[in-house]
């Protein structure tokens, strides 16, 4: 299977109206692009993960505006938008011991393919895993 182990910018927000329209208003301003998204919120604040095309230059703009961010390697990665695959993958990290922390993705209507962004831990054992799956 083929697969990128990517950086990943998560950010702790207030939770009110406007608060990720500042985060992503900054990033454009700079010419960031986010090209993966996931919000899980709370009462009063919210985790925002963001997968942008330049890690680095994201955290120092959060950074400047200043939010308090984590840095994360995840796994990104394709599937075939059917029934199956997904449960597939996950049985392999867990039967070779690899928590998955968390993971987020979505597939698009004009393509039968799945993006994924999966953070594993032990990350070197989850790599030998993903080395091991098939091809698509």
């Amino acid at each position: 299977m083929h697969f990128d182990i990517v950086r990943q910018v998560s950010i702790a927000l207030e939770n009110h109206p406007g608060a990720l329209h500042r985060a992503a208003a900054e990033l454009a301003r700079s010419g960031i692009n986010i090209q993966g998204l996931s919000v899980l919120d709370s009462i009063d604040q919210g985790v925002v993960r963001l997968r942008t095309d330049d890690a680095p230059a994201a955290r120092r703009v959060l950074e400047g505006i200043g939010l308090k961010l984590m840095e994360a390697d995840v796994f990104e990665f394709d599937l075939p938008d059917r029934p199956g695959r997904l449960a597939e993958v996950c049985r392999a990290l867990a039967e070779g011991g690899v928590n998955i922390d968390y993971a987020y993705g979505s597939s698009h209507g004009s393509t039968p393919r799945m993006r994924m962004l999966l953070k594993a831990s032990p990350i070197e054992r989850a790599k030998a895993i993903f080395e091991q799956l098939p091809p698509e």
